[in-house]
């Protein structure tokens, strides 16, 4: 299982790669459900997220309120095999912002600006984009039917185990 965990996680690793946004679920304050998606970068040590959001998308003041999101990144339809099985990673986030004048905010944009471009330092002359560092309580990789993985909490691409079946897990 060694072997075939390195490269389960050599996988999440390129598909982290690979895509330059993510789908965003946050919820508003009277519990209504907002999802949209916003590009982002991974952390130096991939133990999260950095995303720059607008407070016109309405996802700035529920993750400084509620501190919660979900996020799904999954590969485009073009590039599957079968759509009900399309390759993604899904993440239940703690969100932790971080304003202007504190060292993190640099750190997240350079990160920002060399994965996503120039446009970073244009949006970051915008008084409503805040940054925010989203880190992985609980996430699953599918690849594809029997072929579901538990992430490891606080990790982004590190297994804890092998999902099989209806009667739930399987640790290897």
């Amino acid at each position: 299982m060694d072997s075939d965990k390195k490269q389960i996680e050599d996988d999440i690793a390129g598909l982290l790669d690979d895509m330059k946004s993510l789908i965003l679920a946050t919820v508003h304050e009277d519990k209504t459900p907002l999802a949209s998606y916003t590009p982002f970068a991974t952390t130096d040590n991939d133990s999260g997220l950095w995303i720059l959001v607008s407070d016109l998308a309405g996802h700035a003041q529920n993750l400084s309120r509620s501190g919660l999101c979900s996020c799904l990144l999954i590969r485009d339809e073009q590039d599957s095999a079968q759509v009900y099985v399309r390759e993604r990673l899904q993440y239940e986030m703690k969100s932790v912002e971080y304003p202007r004048d504190q060292p993190e905010w640099e750190s997240g944009i350079r990160v920002l600006r060399d994965r996503q471009g120039a446009l970073v330092d244009t949006l970051t002359s915008l008084a409503d984009f805040r940054l925010f560092q989203l880190l992985p309580q609980s996430g699953r990789y599918v690849v594809g039917f029997g072929k579901a993985y538990e992430l490891r909490a606080t990790s982004l691409s590190s297994i804890s185990h092998h999902l099989q079946g209806p009667t739930g897990p399987k640790k290897n």
